[in-house]
């Protein structure tokens, strides 16, 4: 089979062949976007991660698989979390993670997996006594172990490593209090330091992220109209080794080929919407090409939705998976993804078939209605 490194080659050629916007999106793929707690910003994926507490406890997520990402993962602990488990670590009844995270919270350290404590801003809440109470424990906290705010060490950053592993960044908490009429209460008042980069989407290694591109490049060359970009030989030709790769590359039981799909994007070998059923055209990778205005423009959508904070541990692989996997993500016109929502492709459709059916049933009923009353005039 094909490697990996000969992929990421083939990615970067078809790639060179395409207009300047276009080649934009793509390459954009691997940039991560933003935390709320001192946030990195156009930084790639596979960097250091902050992972909320509660997304690791829904996942089912286990302190060796958290281990496996060697960029590196800091956990965020709200602050009433980590009082229950100091608590619970008096009587030694915390489980593994448990017990290693009240033993490592803070930075500078070759550990893969840190915590720090959080007291963060509330979204959609605009009251902040719960937290402004919390605030008072947290500081008689930070005086009694001598915990600092969270911090990056630039003298500790090996070049090319500013955002890889928990070693060039310090400090135990963040806070970021606000709401009502009352001051808002900061352990950073002045610019956040970038140092964290957000969970969603996040790519554990190379190879994943090679992965991904091959999976949304193929689906590419499906488009009706590739030959405005790439003459159709080059097209068949990239389309033939993308797809062999795929069909002998796995994650979670299943080739990259085989959990695309499900997605129903490929119809007659054309890429088409599998929520509107339209075929796209190359052109609509491009706002400024793109015919029917910015509802045809195409973006990158979810069978999964990156809002369901499912993070998925692979073990063929050894890697966790975030929402950005393939077989994952398909190109969609933001109309589709609009109307998509938080479904899968599958339970959009049975959902459709849902409401067309209770429809069906309406009209019935009216038409049944309807006779009833002819019936009775016609009788009097």
């Amino acid at each position: 089979m094909i490697s990996v490194k000969a992929v990421k080659g083939i990615n970067g050629a078809i790639i060179k062949k395409l207009p300047k916007n276009i080649r934009t999106k793509l390459k954009n793929i691997n940039k991560a976007g933003i935390c709320d707690v001192c946030p990195t910003k156009r930084v790639s994926q596979n960097s250091r991660i902050l992972l909320p507490y509660y997304i690791i406890q829904k996942s089912g997520l286990t302190l060796d698989q958290l281990k496996t990402y060697t960029s590196g993962v800091v956990i965020e602990l709200p602050f009433r979390e980590y009082e229950r488990i100091r608590i619970n670590s008096i009587n030694s009844n915390n489980d593994e993670l448990d017990a290693y995270i009240i033993n490592n919270i803070g930075g500078e350290t070759s550990n893969h997996v840190a915590a720090i404590v959080t007291i963060p801003k509330e979204d959609g809440y605009s009251g902040s006594s719960v937290q402004r109470e919390d605030l008072i424990r947290l500081k008689n906290e930070i005086v009694v172990r001598g915990w600092e705010p969270v911090a990056y060490n630039p003298e500790k950053t090996i070049k090319g490593k500013k955002n890889k592993g928990n070693a060039n960044w310090s400090g135990h908490y963040y806070y970021n209090i606000s709401g009502g009429s009352q001051q808002s209460l900061k352990s950073h008042p002045d610019k956040e330091p970038q140092i964290f980069t957000t969970h969603k989407g996040f790519m554990t290694t190379e190879k994943i992220i090679t992965d991904v591109m091959a999976s949304l490049v193929w689906q590419m060359l499906h488009t009706f109209d590739i030959e405005k970009c790439i003459p159709i030989e080059d097209a068949l030709k990239y389309k033939q080794i993308l797809e062999d790769y795929l069909k002998n590359t796995t994650y979670l039981g299943k080739s990259c080929y085989e959990s695309m799909k499900k997605l129903e994007n490929i119809r007659d070998g054309k890429l088409i919407s599998p929520i509107t059923q339209k075929e796209i055209s190359i052109n609509a990778f491009d706002k400024e090409t793109v015919d029917g205005g910015k509802d045809e423009i195409v973006d990158i959508s979810h069978d999964d939705a990156v809002n369901k904070n499912n993070i998925r541990f692979c073990p063929e692989n050894n890697v966790m998976l975030s929402d950005y996997f393939p077989g994952n993500l398909f190109w969609d016109t933001h109309l589709g993804n609009m109307q998509q929502q938080s479904f899968t492709v599958k339970e959009y459709w049975a959902e459709m078939e849902k409401r067309n059916m209770k429809r069906i049933l309406w009209l019935a009923s009216m038409v049944e209605e309807g006779t009833g009353a002819a019936a009775a005039t016609v009788s009097t």
